[in-house]
């Protein structure tokens, strides 16, 4: 006996707010917080605060540590589900002391290096760099020092010690070496290096070196060569000489001829000289005729010489008062013939 087939009927669809009718909730892949009865806060609600809908679940993302942050509605009340506990691992620390002004990754973080024999402490500030080191708990008082300037070689306990003795009028440093001895005392400020001068006096405004420092010259005047020097000084940035310049205006020769002393003719200053005869020899040169005062400046034609006086190549002893073994000298000076002008009124 044939079976009646089965009539078919149309295909059963149900949408999704007919499923809604049917189960009460909506439950969509990919949908944070999940709604299981009524609706979830935009943010997540204060625990305690009011709720409508039991056993209404939402989630709010996670703590940082992975755990998911739940609220449950439970008897009118919002509950949050308790979740596992979050201890963060610190930030790691530089393993060497790290350089203050360098960049850190954390603000706040906070490094403690102990094991330099004194405690140092860096700490990353707001603006991404480490802190100067900071050793609170390790000052300790700098090494003492003999009263006494110690003797070079003596024994010293704390090698790297420096010591300044600066009431001896020359301020002296000694210093503990690593072979635990003291140095040689040192006087930086009262040893310059000797001067590096010029073998001719260079012109005012000429640049030079600090190490050249003050170099005396001798510098041929109106009153004969006369003694003088030059600095070298710093002049906004640059160092220069300054060539201290004589001037000289001699008096007339007359004035030196006229000194009838010694005394006298020195105390005209270095325009006037005292000479006295030299030792004769088979030359035809004249020894000088008599001591007496002359010009310091010598001549060279009659013309330069006073009234009753010739410019003449005559012998003179050149170590008068002076040490030394020579017993003559040729010079020319302004002088009259065979002897002096008198000296009587």
């Amino acid at each position: 006996m044939q079976k009646k087939r089965k009539v078919l009927k149309a295909p059963f669809i149900m949408t999704i707010a007919a499923a809604a009718s049917f189960t009460g909730a909506v439950v969509l892949p990919g949908c944070d917080p999940t709604v299981t009865s009524g609706s979830c806060p935009e943010s997540a609600p204060a625990v305690g605060s009011a709720c409508e809908g039991d056993d209404l679940s939402c989630g709010y993302g996670d703590d940082g540590c992975g755990n998911p942050i739940d609220f449950t509605c439970s008897g009118g009340v919002w509950e949050q589900e308790p979740t596992a506990t979050c201890n963060p691992p610190p930030p790691e620390c530089p393993v060497e002391v790290p350089k203050a002004g360098s960049a850190c990754a954390e603000p706040g973080t906070t490094c403690n290096y102990d094991d330099t024999g004194c405690p140092a402490v860096v700490s990353c500030g707001d603006d991404g760099t480490w802190s100067e080191p900071i050793s609170p708990a390790c000052n300790p008082p700098p090494p003492e020092c003999p009263v006494e300037v110690p003797k070079a070689g003596s024994a010293c306990a704390e090698p790297g010690t420096t010591c300044n003795y600066d009431d001896t009028g020359c301020p002296a440093v000694v210093s503990c070496g690593d072979d635990g001895t003291w140095s040689e005392p040192i006087s930086p400020a009262c040893n310059p290096p000797a001067p590096v001068c010029p073998e001719v006096m260079p012109t005012d405004g000429d640049p030079c070196t600090a190490a050249s420092g003050t170099c005396p010259y001798e510098m041929m005047t109106g009153c004969g060569p006369m003694p003088t020097e030059a600095v070298c000084v710093e002049e906004k940035g640059t160092w220069r000489w300054q060539a201290h310049e004589i001037f000289c205006n001699p008096p007339p020769p007359e004035v030196c001829l006229n000194a009838a002393t010694e005394d006298a003719c020195t105390n005209l200053g270095p325009t006037c000289r005292w000479l006295t005869p030299g030792c004769g020899d088979a030359s035809s040169t004249p020894v000088l005729a008599e001591a007496g005062c002359f010009p310091s400046q010598g001549c060279e034609v009659n013309e330069a010489c006073p009234g009753g006086t010739l410019c003449q190549e005559v012998v003179i002893n050149p170590c008068y008062k002076q040490a030394c073994d020579a017993c003559g000298s040729t010079i020319k000076v302004c002088a009259p013939p065979g002897g002096r002008p008198s000296t009587s009124p």
